[in-house]
Formats: structure tokens, sequence, C-alpha cells
């Protein structure tokens, strides 16, 4: 059902007066809250913070079905909250205090992406969002202290899904996915037949993109990455082809250089069901963590030369995030820690039954 924007700020004014909840914990014992929206089994949404002894810190509604979630530096135990695509929200939530203190909306004609990154050095919050009118992608700029937009940039393409900064701070990476959207017809996808999928970066000081690849199939929709220490690109693909086609579904990048597919066995491609959703560096042992919900799995990768190296099942495995352990959540309301040894598994950490997780999560640290 489209939820339109008089429906989505009576629905947010409901969510707000009913307020959000908040649990006992003790804030002191942990360095980190898991942090990630999830939808319960009424079918209602939230976000919710875990700690790292499995108690649900808090849990607050959203009016509809959230994405990806950014943590604020300089105010511990807070986030900004995406809507899923096409969204027409973002919040910035306080876990401490269990409540929404800030509501974002995205010009009219625009929808969010569902992602987003803080830029620490010029106080800003930057978003990937569609202008759905000319089906332009766009990345917006907005005043980290009041959420005022400040500049505007075309991202490059069409569909800019999730974005990161280089080191620099001046960089911004974008995976444009090449598939255009609209708020009208909230999972339709309308270009199938002329997608255009690119890796953009954009100088955020001068508003130019100054480097712009492209794959070799059009159909490969570049969609969730992850940036290593060393300014390396991981980027996850979904494809949007004929379903018996074989097709690599990750890729990495260095500035100047060209994109490069990981390196997997033919096997090991089609096993995946085309499709990946969160991508996480672990800088510490060199490793990447790629979640593929719709094969049931988690797959890990070598950072320094992009081979294969295993995979383990997770039925419904989605939100990767890196303390400094790695953990994935997954739709059937699972948190696991990811280990890496010898061979590598996991460890049911936590279980919420009546919880169904969404693709991504935050390693929120809060001291």
């Amino acid at each position: 059902m489209l939820l339109t924007r008089r429906k989505f700020l009576a629905a947010t004014a409901a969510t707000c007066a009913a307020g959000a909840f908040a649990f006992v914990s003790s804030r002191k014992a942990d360095q980190y809250w898991l942090v990630s929206a999830a939808t319960d089994n009424k079918n209602q949404h939230f976000v919710s913070a875990i700690d790292l002894q499995g108690h649900e810190v808090s849990r607050i509604s959203l009016p509809v079905r959230g994405h990806d979630a950014i943590d604020i530096a300089g105010k511990p135990g807070r986030a900004i909250v995406f809507a899923r695509r096409p969204g027409l929200f973002a919040f910035e939530v306080d876990f401490i205090a269990g409540r929404i203190v800030h509501q974002i909306e995205p010009e009219k004609g625009y929808h969010f992406y569902g992602h987003g990154v803080l830029s620490t050095k010029n106080n800003s919050l930057l978003t990937s969002e569609n202008h759905y009118g000319t089906g332009n992608g766009y990345i917006i700029e907005r005043d980290l202290s009041n959420y005022q937009i400040i500049n505007r940039y075309r991202s490059g393409g069409i569909g800019p899904h999730q974005i990161a900064l280089m080191s620099d701070e001046e960089t911004l990476v974008i995976a444009n996915g090449g598939i255009k959207t609209h708020p009208e017809q909230p999972r339709k996808k309308l270009n199938l037949h002329s997608m255009k999928p690119n890796l953009s970066y954009l100088d955020v000081v001068s508003g130019k993109i100054i480097e712009q690849h492209q794959l070799n199939n059009p159909q490969l929709s570049i969609r969730h990455l992850a940036v290593s220490a060393e300014d390396k690109v991981i980027a996850g693909l979904q494809y949007q082809g004929t379903k018996t086609d074989l097709v690599p579904l990750a890729i990495s990048h260095f500035q100047g250089g060209a994109l490069q597919y990981l390196k997997a066995p033919n096997h090991q491609w089609r096993s995946m069901s085309q499709y990946t959703a969160s991508v996480c560096v672990d800088n510490k042992n060199a490793l990447v963590a790629i979640s593929c919900p719709r094969a049931d799995m988690i797959t890990y990768w070598s950072l320094h030369n992009d081979r294969f190296l295993a995979t383990e099942r997770l039925s419904d495995g989605a939100g990767l995030a890196y303390t400094d352990k790695l953990f994935a959540s997954s739709g059937k309301g699972q948190i696991t820690e990811l280990a890496k040894g010898n061979t590598y598994s996991s460890k049911l950490v936590f279980s919420f039954d009546k919880l169904r997780w969404d693709n991504h999560m935050l390693a929120m640290k809060i001291s």
C-alpha cells in the first residue's frame, strides 16, 4: 500500500505520540550496541539496539519498514535511521533516551534510497536520493546541526544506493545501481532493459564527478559497498537479468584503476542466487564478509587478493557489522558471531523469535 505524504506524517505523529520505549541496560559494561531495523510477527516496524549481552536496550516504532542506520559522532547512543527504498523519512534516534529526536524528510519530488553517511569534516549528512520526475540520482548534503539542505550534487547515474566517504573525507564513492524507482510504485523497477549502473567518485568540495566506472554487464546492479582502511572499495551486486544466467556478484576497486570482479569458482557464484546484501570489511584480519539472504549464506573473501575463502549457512542472513568481531543478523531473528579460524563458522549469540531483522546492521560505539 502506498504511504502518501499525508498518511506518512499522520503515521509519524502517531508513532511519536505513542513514544519509544527503552529497556534497562548496563551501558558501562558495553563498548558497542548492535542496531538494526526489524519487523515483528504483527508486521509492525521498529529499529532496535541490542547490547553485547543480548539485551534489547531500546526499541522505537517506525511508520514503515526501515533499512540502514548510521551513528552520529559526538552523540553517543544516537543514530540516523533510514526508511527502505523508496523512503520518505529518516529519523535521528536517541537510543539511550528511547525516543525520536528529529525527523528528516526529502524535498518534494525526491525520495531516499535507504543510505547515507556523515562527514565529520564538514559536520554534514550526505544522502543518496532520487529525483523521481527526471529519474536522476542526487547526493544531498544537509547541515548536521539542523538538517537544512546546503548542497545538491548529481550522483553520476540513476539509482544511487549505498555511499561511503574515502579517508580524505572529501571523496564520496557512490554505488549507482542503475534502477529507476518511484514512490507511487514502491518496489517496481522501471527500467530493467535500459540500466546503466556504475561506480562513481564525487569530489564533495567541487561537486564534480571525478571518476566513473561501468561493468560489462549492465544488468548487474551495484548496490552495497564498504571501504577498507586502505581505501579499497568492495561492492556487492544484484543481478536483474535471466534467472539462469551465471554472473559474478562482487567487485573491488582502487581509485585510478579498473574494476575487478572478486575471484570465485563458477559453482560459488551460482550458489549465491544472483543477490548480495550487506558488505563488511574486517581490516584486522584482511577479511571481507558479504551476505546472501536469498541463498541463506554468508561468504568470506580475502581483502588482499579478492579470492573467495569460504561460505557458511545462515538462514536469511542479511545484516553485517564489525566491532572487534564480525556479527550477522538474519530475517529469522538471529544474531550470530562469525568466527575466523581454520574453518569459518558461526555461533548463535542471541535470538529474537518474533523479530525479522532487516538487511543492514550497525555496530554503534557507545563508550
